[in-house]
């Protein structure tokens, strides 16, 4: 069997004699279930699997967190892992990961620990342990992040690891969720080619404001200018002029941008540019600004 495709009613055990195998030519894991979690520590190891999804269709406060979750899949090509945060992730062995989707659950109770974080606290300890799991992708070469991990890597910037190898970075924004992690994030991708802002709007933080322009950044030098990024895709353009703002701070922040790409949800919100070495075009209304050198 090289594909298994498990959707879990309740409750879910697969428990191997010492020593067993279970598929081992397995090459695509997915898992979609209303909650995943246990008190157990759990693990997923595999030396043939090249992808493997893991979904949780939760979104109540009394679901699971898991003790910790391993990986130790070495031929992971392609991963999606849309949970709640584990306690820890002790073993990540995902070397050879190409392609990564994150997205972790986050109640809000834990939202406002991290925004007034404290070093004793259980919870803070826990969420930072996600680092470990950022740590364990940092070869992979597209990555796409929900808004609940920029929140949570925002306990983690002083030791954020580097993404030699990225591309592709794919961020969904929300107006209740901060952009903390955004400098560090991008500083630490050196080889960044494309970004992609699904929305703009995001919770305003003292932290995010190097990476934006929602407060003054007299003083304060743009980490966006040792981004090294060609192209930056906006989706989901409403017309404000919050969002505007952040365009034009992108367009002359961006050193090395020579195409910025986005899609409004009206044509109406289609803005005019005025740089001399810039090209427009509008298909549908899809605008294409190239910047010439």
């Amino acid at each position: 069997m090289q594909t298994l495709f498990l959707v879990p009613a309740q409750q879910l055990v697969l428990q191997l004699a010492s020593g067993g195998t279970f598929l081992p030519m397995l090459k695509t894991l997915i898992i979609k279930a209303k909650w995943i979690g246990s008190e157990w520590d759990e693990t997923v190891s595999s030396a043939s699997l090249r992808k493997l999804v893991i979904y949780c269709q939760g979104g109540c406060a009394d679901l699971l967190n898991s003790k910790s979750i391993s990986f130790d899949t070495p031929s992971l090509l392609y991963l999606v892992y849309s949970v709640f945060v584990a306690e820890d992730y002790p073993k990540v062995n995902l070397t050879n990961l190409v392609e990564a989707k994150f997205n972790l659950m986050l109640l809000d109770e834990q939202i406002e620990q991290i925004r007034e974080p404290n070093d004793e606290d259980d919870v803070f300890l826990r969420l930072g342990n996600v680092l470990k799991l950022f740590a364990g992708i940092r070869n992979v070469q597209k990555l796409y992040l929900s808004a609940n991990i920029l929140e949570v890597l925002s306990l983690c910037c002083e030791s954020f690891p580097v993404f030699n190898n990225l591309k592709i970075l794919r961020i969904r924004s929300a107006e209740d969720r901060g952009w903390q992690a955004m400098p560090v994030l991008l500083r630490n991708c050196p080889h960044l080619e494309t970004l992609v802002l699904e929305g703009l709007i995001h919770y305003v933080t003292g932290e995010c404001g190097n990476a934006c322009d929602c407060k003054s950044r007299e003083g304060i030098v743009s980490s966006l200018l040792s981004c090294p990024v060609k192209k930056v895709q906006i989706k989901g353009f409403k017309g404000t002029m919050r969002e505007s703002s952040m365009i034009w701070h992108f367009m002359t922040s961006f050193p090395c941008l020579k195409f910025l790409v986005y899609t409004p949800m009206d044509k109406k919100w289609i803005f005019g540019v005025a740089f001399s070495n810039v090209r427009v075009f509008i298909i549908d209304i899809v605008m294409i600004i190239i910047f010439l050198s």
